[in-house]
């Protein structure tokens, strides 16, 4: 009994270091360990509708949270680009993922691209 209690808690731990980042998470293995494992959401677009954030991402192994990507200074204002977008894609979550001196920017209503600032 003691070895299938000792299992279930550290379950939620192994969960959490699987697989790659994805760019723009924090790095999810930061020493919390959780007894409750709870995901905010399943995918990025539950954030973005519910205006909680831009990533669903694995957080201390308690489970997936919203977390909001901190956009280059440098780019244009979404709303400047004079439309908006019924859909969401995104090309880019961070700087790194663009070619070049381009920067990962959000653009008004439409997700993220890679844009010259």
């Amino acid at each position: 009994m003691k070895i299938v209690l000792l299992l279930a808690l550290a379950l939620p731990m192994v969960v959490a270091t699987r697989g790659p980042l994805k760019p723009g998470c924090p790095n999810p293995n930061q020493g919390k360990q959780c007894l409750i494992y709870h995901d905010q959401c399943q995918r990025d677009l539950d954030c973005e509708r519910e205006g909680k954030g831009h990533l669903c991402c694995p957080v201390n192994g308690c489970g997936k949270e919203c977390v909001t990507l901190n956009m280059n200074p440098r780019c244009p204002d979404p709303g400047s680009y004079g439309f908006s977008c019924y859909t969401h894609s995104h090309q880019c979550n961070i700087d790194s993922e663009c070619d070049g001196n381009r920067k990962c920017c959000h653009v008004d209503g439409c997700g993220r691209s890679c844009k010259a600032v």
